[in-house]
């Protein structure tokens, strides 16, 4: 009985930080939908994004690397610095963990799409599209992407103090914070994966980047809340 209120307050909770943004998640989803159709009927658009997907292709992990600096450390920290309801102590020092740990993600990433293109093909088609997204929100981010999220933002979220992180850790981190950080991404990412398995696989990993600068908004929300 207890697990399941928990889990209960877990998902309103991670609801809760999803809507405490949804300005920049609906403007984020349209701007994915809006370069799917762009991509696919407008010549320019396609031209367009040319540099960014040989860009990829050429430099790999760095690319990867460096989408994820800017669009995960300096455009949060904009937000982060403009926005009274998202103020953290040392606001630097977490913008240059945050731009670490985004990066690492990064490169991660971009091999997950490498081989989510081996395993399943480079196909459009929607029995493709969803078991790429399904690969992705089941098994990545669940097993890798949330559990260390979680630990990072629990972290920064007591002022990067161990100490800290030691006197407020209890038997309820999963259920407080890890699940919030799952159910948050997955109200994020669930429609937006859909959308960017549609690109080629050299552009999947830059075009993340855009709604990985708002969900990193929402986890320094739930990591500020539960600090």
């Amino acid at each position: 009985m207890r697990f399941t209120e928990n889990i209960r307050a877990a998902f309103r909770f991670g609801l809760a930080s999803a809507r405490a943004n949804v300005v920049p998640m609906v403007v984020l989803w349209a701007m994915a939908g809006a370069l799917v159709v762009g991509y696919y009927f407008v010549p320019g658009i396609e031209r367009g994004l040319e540099p960014m997907r040989q860009w990829q292709t050429d430099c790999g992990w760095v690319a990867a690397f460096v989408n994820r600096f800017v669009f995960c450390g300096i455009l949060p920290g904009v937000f982060m610095l403009m926005m009274k309801a998202l103020s953290v102590p040392r606001p630097v020092l977490v913008i240059g963990v945050q731009t670490l740990w985004s990066g690492i993600c990064g490169i991660v990433s971009g091999w997950m799409f490498e081989l989510h293109a081996v395993w399943f093909g480079t196909g459009v088609d929607f029995g493709t599209l969803c078991i790429k997204t399904g690969m992705q929100q089941l098994v990545w981010t669940p097993f890798f992407f949330a559990p260390v999220g979680a630990l990072i933002y629990f972290w920064i979220g007591r002022d990067f103090s161990l100490a800290r992180c030691r006197k407020d850790w209890s038997s309820g981190f999963w259920t407080e914070v890890f699940l919030p950080n799952l159910f948050a991404n997955w109200v994020v990412w669930f429609p937006c994966s859909m959308l960017v398995h549609m690109f080629p696989t050299a552009l999947q990993i830059q075009l993340t980047g855009f709604v990985n600068a708002y969900f990193c908004l929402v986890l320094l929300w739930i990591g500020r809340e539960k600090r």
